[in-house]
């Protein structure tokens, strides 16, 4: 799958919007969190995640990709600030504002899956046609619905200038025929979201079913399956891709992982299905270790590849 270079050198192959959070993560638990108990872990992190492991994924891979998020003068901001300076992550598009940006997450991460208990304070942006114009990126990228009433519009936007247009669902819990959903649906390339996220937003009973159902309004779309791998409808064809089996230590930022790497295959001009083992391997690379620290760097995700047996 090709994406255009657009004939000018620009200062990013992808820009990425999205907001970060400040992961609290909890694991190694004997039991699920409830009410009247006290549950001790045996394991604790505390991580910036979210658009930011999208972000610094994308850093390792060395891929050239700007990250437009919210910062503000919390102490959550100025940790994870901190952390993307000490990780090599271009912080030039954050949007640094005189009030607080609280994005906070307490996870309890269990073998199987995770939950969170989060905090959102203070507004979220996205890029103007300006500025996306002025970058000019290959793909732009957006991790969430925050600002679901412009979203259309921008990428109806980016599309006229040949860039590539990723949503990714983020938890999103309605139908897919509710707000405007399906407007913006119809102006994204590529629609990315988890098996429970599909089969929810169609009503589907499956994620082929999911698949089918949003393919009427986008051109792509990929289903994230966790240990189960990933599935994508592209030009027509069902595209199944399975996982390798990994010692899993923390699920948190999986799902982000799996998006840099399935945006680094598509950079790379490689297939769908290439691209989808790509972004396997990433997310796949990601549970082994709390909040993503294990991301694979780009030499390290090559070499997996050329060695997967899966």
């Amino acid at each position: 799958m090709i994406l255009s270079r657009q004939g000018r050198a620009a200062p990013y192959d992808v820009v990425l919007a999205g907001e970060y959070y400040y992961d609290l993560i909890f694991s190694g638990l004997g039991d699920v969190p409830r009410l009247g108990a006290d549950v001790w872990s045996k394991d604790f992190d505390a991580v910036p995640g979210a658009s930011y492991t999208t972000a610094r994924a994308f850093s390792l891979l060395d891929v050239k990709a700007g990250w437009w998020c919210e910062t503000g003068t919390d102490l959550f901001s100025q940790l994870m600030i901190a952390a993307a300076t000490r990780d090599a992550i271009d912080v030039s598009l954050f949007q640094r504002r005189a009030q607080a940006r609280i994005r906070l997450s307490v996870a309890f991460s269990m073998a199987q899956d995770r939950g969170f208990i989060s905090h959102f304070q203070g507004e979220e942006t996205l890029p103007s046609k300006a500025e996306i114009e002025r970058l000019g990126p290959r793909v732009l990228i957006v991790q969430g619905l925050t600002c679901r009433n412009d979203l259309a519009d921008l990428f109806a936007f980016a599309r006229s200038m040949g860039i590539f247009c990723c949503l990714d669902c983020q938890h999103v819990d309605e139908d897919i025929a509710e707000g405007n959903l399906a407007d913006i649906l119809r102006h994204t390339d590529c629609f990315i979201c988890n098996e429970t996220e599909a089969t929810r937003l169609t009503g589907s009973a499956s994620h082929d079913g999911a698949l089918l159902a949003i393919a009427g309004y986008c051109p792509t779309v990929v289903i994230k399956r966790g240990a189960r791998g990933a599935a994508a409808l592209h030009a027509g064809q069902v595209i199944e891709i399975g996982a390798p089996q990994v010692e899993v230590v923390d699920t948190t930022g999986a799902g982000d992982s799996f998006n840099a790497g399935f945006i680094y295959g598509l950079l790379q001009g490689w297939p769908m299905a290439k691209a989808l083992r790509a972004a396997v391997a990433c997310g796949s690379a990601s549970v082994t270790a709390h909040g993503g620290k294990a991301l694979p760097r780009e030499s390290e995700l090559l070499q997996s590849m050329a060695e997967a047996t899966w």
